[in-house]
């Protein structure tokens, strides 16, 4: 399992564009074979700030993903509406609560 973390600060006055567009996308993203799991997260202390948790069964699928028409798509009108402030993507890995430390 390949596990992604996507940090989306969004200009103010793009939030609830932002968020017609991502729910889309995220919509469209769980109907693909290789996503495990695709949620998507505002903050509350900062409402422009979004992550997006993003799961895939291997790489392939990732890879996958990256060329649909739907993220495309919204890659398209998140840019050419200049949303994003700053955004962020990052590999992670899963522990298991044994390997935690607390």
């Amino acid at each position: 399992m390949r596990i992604f973390l996507i940090d989306h600060h969004v200009k103010p006055e793009y939030i609830d564009d932002y968020q017609l567009a991502v729910r889309e996308d995220a919509r469209n993203s769980l109907l693909e074979g290789g996503i495990l799991r695709f949620e998507v997260y505002q903050d509350i202390q900062n409402p422009a700030h979004f992550t997006l948790l993003e799961a895939y069964k291997d790489m392939d699928a990732r890879e996958s993903h990256l060329k649909t028409p739907h993220l495309l798509r919204f890659r398209k009108v998140v840019n050419e509406k200049g949303m994003l402030a700053k955004s962020e993507s990052n590999e992670v890995r899963l522990l298991s609560n044994d390997d935690v430390i607390l």
